[in-house]
């Protein structure tokens, strides 16, 4: 544990995060033909749920150096398995999930960055999906419990370049189970209406 810790502290978000955004971001634009749409929508400071679309694993680093603020994912918890990769992916301001149960200590997390002012990335099919995965409440439940605007975010593939669009902010309104669904509902529409007519089934 002491190992973990030391590298944790050595692969400190602080400048991995920044980095990272960086380093990926120019490599992304040159090499990926990352194009963004709709990032003046994006609310720079205060917590911020961000929901978006997930077809591949180039997604959570994609949108990450499209929004223009630092942005917090969770992630599959078995890539925390190893020390070193789990300190690596701790610095990119990750944290674990566990996607076979209901994971409450991921959600608390999530909360505890959200009351610090962070942005939580959240993919709303739970995992990648070729189109035919519905929509969760999780990242409207985190919304309406933090009280945080959800942003709908779109991401695909227009032939080998990468394109990603942000919608405007949605206000959370209401408690519970209906108030959630109606939110997901919602944020899965604005996100279809962000995606091109021929991907507008990746959510």
């Amino acid at each position: 544990m002491a190992h973990v810790t030391l590298l944790e502290r050595v692969l400190s978000p602080r400048w991995v995060q920044r980095v990272a955004i960086v380093v990926f971001g120019a490599y992304a634009r040159a090499f990926k033909g990352l194009r963004v749409a709709g990032a003046d929508k994006v609310p720079l400071e205060g917590p911020l749920v961000v929901a978006c679309n997930h077809f591949s694993a180039w997604d959570p680093p994609v949108v990450g150096v499209a929004i223009p603020r630092p942005l917090d994912f969770m992630a599959k918890t078995e890539l925390f398995a190893k020390p070193l990769q789990a300190a690596f992916m701790r610095g990119l301001g990750a944290f674990p999930v566990d996607r076979s149960r209901g994971d409450v200590g991921a959600i608390k997390e999530a909360l505890r960055r959200l009351k610090r002012g962070r942005a939580i990335g959240v993919f709303i099919e739970g995992t990648r999906n070729a189109g035919d995965a519905e929509a969760l409440d999780g990242a409207a439940y985190l919304a309406i419990a933090a009280g945080a605007p959800m942003t709908p975010a779109a991401v695909w593939r227009d032939g080998n370049s990468f394109r990603v669009a942000f919608g405007e902010p949605i206000q959370p309104s209401g408690r519970g189970r209906e108030a959630a669904s109606a939110l997901t509902a919602l944020t899965a529409a604005r996100i279809r209406e962000l995606l091109p007519q021929n991907a507008q089934n990746a959510v």
